[in-house]
């Protein structure tokens, strides 16, 4: 007897929960028409992403710039002196050793800065790009420099490695500037 009056206690229990879940269903099924966004709210909305993206790569770009503004301003004054100290015609690789050895020293300071300003979130990938040409430049000419000074050569061709080195970085150093807006 139990037995009979089980089954319809089940059905119903089981008919229930089917109804439940097909209202749980259909509650999760889009309709046409219900829940979309007006087309100026998506235009609001992606104006907003816009602007927020090109505000952080502003912030970025001025972040790379001002690092490697400040890398380049303590180095280059000691490439100036160094080439300055070739020019008076009595250099000699004496003479001009403590020139060119602090200036190898900022070289590779200002070339370990350089890993980081690349890293820079957000940063244009122009500008990254950029940036690393800098520091395959920046490096190529203290490699040159560290070779024509262990050459010692007292010819035409003394600094037949770190010039032509100098000349490409100079070329980059410019492009920097100029997406930098530094002049």
């Amino acid at each position: 007897m139990t037995t009979g009056r089980t089954r319809p206690v089940r059905r119903g229990a089981a008919a229930i929960a089917g109804a439940a879940a097909l209202i749980s269903l259909a509650a999760c099924t889009p309709v046409a028409g219900s829940g979309s966004a007006q087309p100026t709210d998506v235009a609001a909305y992606q104006s907003t992403v816009a602007s927020s993206r090109a505000a952080a790569a502003a912030a970025a770009k001025t972040s790379a710039c001002t690092a490697w503004r400040a890398a380049f301003d303590k180095r280059n004054p000691l490439t100036d002196a160094t080439i300055a100290a070739t020019k008076d015609g009595k250099w000699t690789w004496d003479s001009i050793g403590p020139a060119i050895n602090a200036e190898l020293a900022a070289i590779a300071t200002e070339s370990g800065t350089l890993p980081g300003i690349v890293a820079t979130p957000d940063l244009a990938p122009t500008i990254r790009t950029l940036m690393t040409d800098y520091k395959t430049k920046l490096d190529a000419y203290g490699e040159g420099l560290r070779a024509d000074q262990a050459a010692r050569s007292t010819s035409t061709d003394s600094w037949s490695r770190s010039n032509p080195a100098l000349d490409a970085l100079q070329t980059v150093t410019n492009n920097v500037q100029g997406i930098c807006s530094i002049g």
